[in-house]
């Protein structure tokens, strides 16, 4: 006997199961039509913090009003069970369909991405970024588009907290870093899909899920042969170590469609990913996701004393007091390093602090496009140098791990084959992100 929820939706077969939930093809009584239901696991529904990302998830996609975003028709919530919903897209995943077919032809992974891109635009435009952009959350959708699905990590795009789960194939270098995060993670990612669906392998598998954390902050790929120059460039902005190099996402779909037409329709065959060193001549700083509590009890007294009214003076004598004791507080560093300088062994060695500083990252310089990438500020479709002379170097084989690129929406393997089960990165939901030994702790 078939499973009836809310007198309704008839649970005809599983089509996919994730960490959090299980996806059911379901037939709609009403509307006649066939639409998807995930109900979360039973184990998990006493735990608050995932209910609540459930429900949230269902709430984030009501608002979201796109055609390249699944549709929520529904959410459930009963002493048994608790389910949303969906919109029923017949077909596989962007991740299975590399897994099958080998990579797309460079004209139709433009025009996907390119889809992508433009979906993703109106998901920041709405208030939200998705956090999990990967192949196995990007439903193919007729000859050229995608839609997204799973919203189970999606965040408020003014939010400059990163998530405590995701996948650590697509996380940016500065939530690798356990820095703050922002819109451009999704930039970032999609740089990263646009790369498989090139290749039909991702960038930054192989080894331990600390390995491949780490690698995101210190490589970056290297242009693989059969990939247009012109296309590589925008998988290069997407892909800056920088989030405010990554381009405007309206302006890469744009670049993205106009390289389409004079792209190959013939896809190669799959490509081993090879990685070279990121440049490292340059560095910007993170904004830190809150301040140190010195600066919050400077900058809370600074906006006590000025939003008293009419009290001018008391505003002046407030802010030449400051100035004094900054100087008072200069003079006095100032006369400790003088008295205490001769003393102090090889302190003619002593490198500038600022070098060793924690608070900035590398950025590239010459292996990242600059003027000519797609961006708010640059003309699609200028011409730079790609980064084929550098010196290139590939994951060792012995370190691959198995996939780390699982989705509730996908029930096939990776494009390399591997098995979510035993994957110790993939589709990590409510698991903390492991924090990379070469960057901050995460705050």
């Amino acid at each position: 006997m078939k499973t009836v929820l809310a007198d309704r939706y008839v649970l005809e077969h599983e089509i996919a199961r994730g960490a959090v939930g299980v996806v059911w093809r379901a037939f709609d009584r009403i509307t006649g039509e066939w639409v998807a239901v995930k109900v979360l696991r039973e184990e998990l529904r006493g735990e608050s913090e995932i209910f609540e990302s459930f429900r949230a998830e269902a709430e984030i996609l009501r608002t979201i009003d796109h055609p390249g975003v699944v549709a929520v028709k529904d959410f459930i919530v009963t002493e048994a069970l608790c389910a949303v919903v969906l919109e029923f897209i017949d077909g596989l995943d962007l991740r299975e369909h590399l897994r099958v077919h080998g990579p797309l032809p460079a004209a139709e992974a433009a025009l996907r991405c390119a889809s992508a891109a433009e979906t993703l635009a109106a998901i920041h435009r709405s208030g939200y970024r998705h956090s999990d952009v990967k192949p196995g959350n990007l439903m193919l959708d007729g000859p050229e588009g995608v839609k997204f699905v799973d919203f189970g990590i999606a965040r408020a795009a003014a939010s400059r907290t990163a998530p405590s789960h995701g996948t650590p194939e697509y996380i940016a270098p500065e939530v690798a870093s356990g820095d703050s995060a922002s819109t451009g993670v999704d930039n970032y990612a999609l740089g990263l899909v646009l790369y498989e669906s090139l290749t039909a392998h991702s960038a930054y598998r192989g080894g331990s899920i600390t390995d491949v954390v780490e690698r995101h902050l210190t490589r970056i790929p290297v242009k693989p042969a059969a990939v247009d120059r012109d296309l590589w460039q925008v998988v290069e902005t997407l892909l800056a170590l920088d989030p405010r190099a990554r381009g405007d996402l309206d302006a890469i779909a744009a670049e993205l469609r106009r390289l389409a037409p004079r792209l190959s329709r013939q896809a190669t065959a799959p490509i081993e990913p090879q990685l070279r060193e990121r440049d490292s001549s340059k560095s910007f700083d993170y904004m830190p996701v809150t301040p140190h509590a010195p600066e919050v009890q400077g900058i809370a007294a600074l906006m006590a004393a000025e939003s008293e009214p009419g009290d001018a003076p008391r505003r002046g004598r407030f802010l030449v007091a400051a100035l004094a004791l900054v100087a008072l507080a200069a003079a006095a560093v100032w006369a400790v390093a003088a008295l205490t300088g001769p003393e102090v062994p090889n302190a003619e060695d002593a490198g500038d602090p600022s070098e060793e500083a924690g608070t900035s990252a590398p950025v590239e310089t010459s292996a990242e496009p600059t003027a000519s990438a797609p961006s708010e500020s640059a003309s699609p479709g200028e011409e730079s140098a790609s980064p084929e002379g550098a010196e290139a170097e590939s994951p060792d084989p012995g370190e691959e791990s198995t996939d780390l690129s699982g989705s509730d929406g996908s029930t096939g393997g990776s494009t390399e084959g591997g098995s979510d089960d035993d994957s110790p990165g993939s589709d990590l939901i409510g698991s903390p992100m492991p924090t990379s030994e070469i960057g901050r702790d995460s705050r």
